[in-house]
């Protein structure tokens, strides 16, 4: 190399040098303004002049959608470069440099290095990153305060709920514990009365309809023990006498039927209730038959 050429090649080292400060600024201010495009658009403005040949003479501007950030002065100069930017998929503004008319371009020169119009490219390819993260991470930011107002909204509706719940299971208490009152005050009297009033067949009929009667009200005050709920409309109807103790020949003249048919019934509801093969007294299991 020639010592003519020394110092074109240091003038072009110092523009190399320059345009990477440039970049590295534009990173170190995307990261202290990443919740901020305005004030990160102005720092990008800002640092471009510097980087350009003849920084004296150079104005630069950034258009974003409405909005147009400026050195300060801004002239439009004679010589302009400029380049686009996109965000979410479209055209979403550029980045423009100028040289005033009193820039110390040489006649029939162009104004601007191919290294300053990569620059540019490369300037607008870092603006295009950070806006686009800048985009989601505020849309992100958005969706989770939206998540939690519906959250908030949720727990607020399952508050509401459960008071609702817990008042109706209360309204429930009270109409069977009424339900029960009636039957208690009203019914079983009446139901006494007409026993009294009657004999043999009769008697134990409405002997039954008593016990049937205290059977329905007790579980309106407790929680009821379903043991019929398998068991078809003749079994249960069998199965609540042998609970108030009748016997198999008073079960068959009840209902009118023969001795078998109420023992085939007896080992039918056993088999049902899972007392088949077990040494268990029927009776004793359906007057402590448990919850199911």
């Amino acid at each position: 190399m020639s010592v003519d050429r020394l110092p074109q090649v240091e003038h072009a080292l110092q523009e190399r040098v320059k345009e990477l400060e440039c970049v590295y600024r534009i990173s170190a201010i995307r990261e202290a303004h990443f919740a901020n495009a305005d004030v990160f658009l102005q720092g990008v403005v800002d640092c471009l002049p510097a980087s350009w040949q003849w920084p004296a003479h150079c104005a630069a501007r950034i258009v974003y959608g409405a909005s147009s950030f400026e050195t300060t002065p801004f002239h439009e100069g004679l010589w302009r470069l400029t380049a686009d930017f996109i965000v979410a998929g479209a055209v979403a503004g550029r980045v423009e440099v100028f040289y005033t008319a009193d820039a110390p371009v040489a006649p029939g020169a162009a104004a601007f290095l191919n290294e300053e119009r990569a620059l540019l490219q490369v300037v607008a390819e870092r603006v295009s990153s950070a806006l686009s993260h800048m985009r989601i991470d505020a849309e992100l930011h958005d969706a989770h305060e939206v998540l939690q107002r519906q959250n908030q909204a949720l727990q607020e509706t399952n508050i509401a709920l459960k008071t609702v719940l817990s008042r109706l299971e209360e309204e429930k208490r009270e109409i069977r514990a009424s339900i029960a009152g009636s039957i208690e005050k009203i019914v079983m009297p009446i139901v006494l009365e007409l026993e009294l009033a009657t004999a043999g067949r009769q008697r134990s009929y409405v002997s039954l309809l008593r016990e049937c009667l205290k059977e329905v009200a007790g579980p309106l005050n407790a929680q009821p023990t379903p043991w019929y709920v398998e068991l078809s409309p003749a079994e249960v109807a069998i199965g609540t006498m042998i609970r108030n103790g009748l016997s198999t020949k008073e079960i068959a003249q009840l209902r009118c039927i023969s001795a078998g048919t109420v023992r085939r019934h007896r080992e039918n509801i056993r088999k049902k209730l899972g007392l088949q093969n077990r040494q268990a007294n029927l009776r004793t299991y359906l007057t402590n038959a448990p919850a199911r």
